[in-house]
């Protein structure tokens, strides 16, 4: 397997509540992330801090739970996203409270096995 380096983005708008879930993760089964971070944020000048919590796994759950962050408006990252993610598998980020109709962001890097 050859490791070449992650850095994937996925976009969601936000409802008229300001809420939104964005994924990420390996597209075929042969693929294999290794995520170092995971970025947060909103394209436009928010009037609204979105909250943004990040997980990890096959559902955007309790126990799956990695991270969290007021600045899901303005922007954030954390570093708790690191393993091994085969297929199956995603790095979520979840707003609620943020501006509606925005677009939200979601960018994971670290490096794949392809």
């Amino acid at each position: 397997m050859t490791r070449v380096p992650l850095n994937e983005t996925q976009f969601v708008v936000l409802s008229g509540a300001g809420a939104g879930t964005a994924r990420l993760g390996p597209l075929t089964a042969r693929e294999v992330w290794y995520p170092t971070t995971a970025s947060v944020k909103v394209n436009a000048n928010p009037t609204l801090e979105a909250q943004c919590n990040i997980y990890v796994g096959q559902t955007a759950t309790d126990e799956n739970y990695r991270d969290g962050t007021f600045s899901g408006s303005s922007g954030d990252v954390s570093d708790l996203v690191t393993g091994k993610l085969p297929k199956g598998d995603f790095v979520f980020a979840v707003w609620t409270g943020g501006d509606a109709s925005q677009r939200a962001v979601l960018s994971v890097t670290g490096e794949k096995e392809i």
